[in-house]
């Protein structure tokens, strides 16, 4: 423990304060009635700006030194109040009559008490996410910035929203499932084996590039669409450290689910336009007097978020 006072003392005279702060609090978890620690952890929030964090273990400290009639009670008391005018304050308000069963507040995704809603209860500046559920009803989060020095916040919790009932069994059964997209069909028509024709592994060819063509087109579509979701989730959503609110991980999973579909499309492309280059180079020259036959050939390609498809066929 002494240890760990030293290297935040340290810290704090170089000017780390975050780091300080951090060690202070390890130092806290292991023994939380360590007065003079509690002292430095309750300077070193105050410092970096965290005064409700700062208020809450002065106030803690004042406690335990009461309780065990320590004179320090008095200077941690002083402490804590210096701060109150300072504290900014967050009041979460739910609607008395339109509150879900069983409805849940969390900040910053720790539960608040339902005694405390409404109440005007201290926080650090800075943003906060405010999350409501409920059984039955759809979740609700909100992203609020708070000012510093004594600012006075209200967060709006609205009537959460009811989840679509879900069908029976029997029902879902008959139901149709989700439409997809109709697949990017090519179809390449031409004279088969006969004068001034091509064979019709050429013709199949072409309708291979111009599969791969596509699925090169669609993996660039689900590329653009993975930065895109990703550039948005770090605008407001998600720290450099990847922490994210419940809009930033829903940004998150798309542009993963896109990025996974760009990779599919691209190698199927990329496999089709080396079959159609094998299949091109390699097909037989056209036999001299031989009967004219008409080639058409069709090409189908489509792709989503988990896979990739692509339909070759014809007749020669």
């Amino acid at each position: 423990m002494l240890a760990l006072y030293q290297v935040a003392r340290q810290l704090l005279e170089d000017g780390r304060i975050v780091e300080a702060c951090a060690v202070l609090e390890q130092g806290r978890t292991l023994d939380p009635t360590a007065l003079n620690l509690l002292l430095r952890l309750g300077e070193c929030l105050a410092r970096a700006g965290r005064t409700a964090g700062a208020w809450n273990v002065f106030s803690e400290a004042a406690a335990i030194a009461k309780s065990s009639g320590d004179p320090r009670a008095a200077r941690a008391a002083a402490l804590a109040a210096a701060l109150e005018p300072r504290l900014s304050r967050m009041a979460i308000a739910v609607p008395a009559a339109g509150a879900a069963p069983g409805l849940e507040i969390r900040r910053d995704g720790v539960p608040v008490a339902p005694a405390q809603w409404g109440q005007a209860l201290p926080v650090d500046p800075g943003t906060h996410t405010i999350e409501a559920r409920a059984p039955g009803r759809k979740r609700w989060s909100l992203v609020r910035a708070v000012p510093p020095d004594g600012a006075r916040v209200v967060v709006d919790v609205p009537v959460l929203e009811q989840e679509p009932r879900e069908l029976p069994a029997r029902a879902r059964a008959a139901a149709p499932g989700p439409r997809r997209p109709a697949p990017a069909v090519l179809t390449i028509a031409g004279q088969g084996d006969g004068d001034g024709g091509w064979p019709a592994q050429r013709v199949i060819a072409l309708a291979s590039g111009g599969a791969g063509l596509v699925g090169l087109g669609l993996g660039a579509a689900f590329g653009a669409e993975a930065l895109a979701r990703r550039d948005a989730s770090n605008r407001g959503h998600c720290d450099a450290r990847s922490r994210c609110d419940a809009a930033g991980v829903a940004l998150r999973e798309d542009a993963q689910a896109a990025g996974t579909a760009s990779t599919i499309a691209f190698s199927a492309g990329t496999a089709a336009l080396l079959a159609a280059g094998l299949l091109f180079w390699t097909a037989p020259s056209s036999a001299a007097g031989a009967p004219a036959r008409r080639a058409a050939t069709t090409a189908a390609a489509a792709a989503g978020p988990g896979a990739f498809s692509l339909v070759v066929g014809g007749s020669y």
